[in-house]
């Protein structure tokens, strides 16, 4: 009778166990599914950015500790690796090199046809930036995350790396909200790089001015008949 009474106390509290494991695992795995749908909703918001990536940190570790079955949680997981492909579409790592003694505005054309062909250095786009300041090339320009690098070349081809400044940082009186400080004149920089779309060929195009701020005087602007005559001339090589 005695024994009797252990074994069933011994199955109770087995049972009892097992359904404090389960619950264990359901509340986790929810857990874990509400996190990945909060940094979801931080991600498509844009300005809760920043909370989507702890959101879904802490939803993949309480789906790993829940020991749900591996295809349940590879399907929780499908926000996170929503937006993980949004951004390696749209995340883009460039490196530009400027020949030496160049100073002036740089475009960067996309032309499927003429352009240059595409150069890597590992996950690196490479545009190499001809003396015109205006290269054509097969990559198309896209206004996503940029990592970009600007070096310049010497004479024998060692590469300097140019800090990026914003000529709209200055004191001046066309600038809206100056700022009470500003970067130096006299450094050698590329100044204000971005994306401009061009409505006739629908493309965009990346643009940015290399110099020294007490010496430029145009900022990312080149005429289109430049543009257009040294397309002419691409098309001929």
């Amino acid at each position: 009778m005695i024994n009797q009474l252990k074994n069933y106390n011994a199955i109770k509290m087995f049972l009892i166990n097992a359904k404090m494991d389960k619950d264990n695992k359901n509340t986790l795995f929810i857990g874990g599914v509400s996190c990945q749908l909060l940094g979801l909703f931080c991600f498509l918001t844009f300005w809760l950015m920043g909370f989507a990536i702890a959101f879904f940190i802490i939803g993949t570790i309480l789906m790993l500790l829940s020991r749900k079955k591996w295809y349940l949680k590879l399907l929780s997981l499908s926000p996170m690796l929503f937006v993980s492909g949004i951004i390696i579409n749209v995340l883009y790592f460039e490196k530009f090199i400027i020949p030496s003694d160049f100073s002036g505005v740089v475009y960067i054309i996309t032309d499927p046809k003429f352009g240059e062909n595409k150069e890597y250095d590992f996950f690196f786009r490479v545009y190499r930036i001809p003396k015109s300041g205006v290269l054509f090339t097969k990559f198309h320009q896209n206004s996503g995350i940029n990592k970009r690098s600007f070096y310049q070349a010497d004479k024998e081809g060692n590469l300097k790396e140019l800090g990026i400044l914003d000529y709209r940082s200055y004191i001046e009186k066309w600038v809206v909200n100056p700022p009470k400080t500003e970067p130096s004149r006299d450094s050698l920089a590329v100044f204000t790089p971005e994306s401009q779309y061009d409505f006739e060929s629908r493309k965009n195009n990346t643009v940015f001015t290399v110099g020294k701020y007490k010496d430029t005087k145009v900022w990312n602007f080149l005429p289109k008949k430049k543009i257009d005559s040294l397309r002419l001339i691409q098309s001929r090589h």
